[in-house]
């Protein structure tokens, strides 16, 4: 047999087989094609009903704050569409309330939202015309008015004079560093400023005793008073000075 002859008879052999490979590689966009579509059908039917909204929403972590205060301008329920949630969008929005410290939220599949809030802690309270209001670590005042419920109020000093923004973050900054139980000793702190002497804390002790210390590091000057108390004579009560150094002035006594 001639090349020619062989040439063409090998190509009729393949054309069935090529012929086949054209249908396979048709079904195979075909298949593409109509697989895109269908998702593209389930995408629209998925945004266009109640499928893609958010199932639940789970706030954690809460003490004495309201959930609805903390969701307060998030539009966060169950109308909300899922997928154009920002968990670090919405917590650095949720963190900018006062008296909200830190917040984590945790997106999970199916459409259930979990944001789990750390609140600033309760530290102080402050005077006011309607009760006295509880002062946070930030030096913020409580952001919904007083607390009803007393088993949520912690032990705290009043504060009293402590008229501006920055007094009241500076003493609550202090206050934090100091511990619970010495804190929990203290039943008032008063703002002094008498003229002609330098501005002080007064601190009036559970015990009777008051302190007076200035402004700078109070967390650490206090922090000594368990050793001093133990050290001032029985029975006696009177002001301890904690300015460079440490000194007891027993109050005077009154004749009966």
């Amino acid at each position: 047999m001639e090349p020619s002859q062989q040439t063409v008879r090998s190509l009729e052999d393949r054309i069935p087989y090529m012929k086949k490979q054209r249908r396979k590689k048709a079904n195979r966009r075909m298949f593409s094609v109509l697989s895109l579509f269908g998702i593209l059908i389930l995408l629209v039917v998925y945004m266009q009903t109640s499928m893609s909204n958010v199932k639940e929403v789970t706030v954690s972590g809460l003490y004495w704050l309201e959930e609805s205060y903390v969701l307060q301008d998030m539009e966060l329920d169950t109308s909300t569409k899922f997928i154009g949630l920002s968990p670090k969008k919405m917590s650095a929005q949720m963190e900018k309330l006062p008296g909200v410290k830190r917040v984590e939220i945790d997106c999970s599949w199916y459409n259930l939202v979990y944001v789990n809030v750390t609140e600033e802690k309760m530290i102080a309270y402050s005077r006011a015309d309607k009760g006295d209001v509880v002062v946070l670590a930030d030096g913020s005042l409580h952001p919904t008015g007083t607390i009803t419920d007393p088993r949520k109020l912690k032990d705290g000093p009043l504060l009293r004079e402590f008229n501006s923004e920055q007094e009241l973050e500076k003493i609550a900054s202090e206050l934090e560093q100091v511990d619970d139980a010495t804190r929990a000793r203290m039943s008032e702190i008063i703002l002094s400023k008498q003229k002609g002497e330098p501005t002080r804390y007064e601190i009036f002790m559970n015990d009777g005793n008051t302190l007076l210390t200035p402004p700078l590091k109070l967390s650490e000057t206090v922090s000594k008073y368990g050793e001093i108390y133990e050290n001032i004579p029985k029975g006696e009560r009177g002001t301890v000075v904690m300015d460079g150094g440490f000194y007891f002035v027993p109050y005077k006594k009154t004749n009966e």
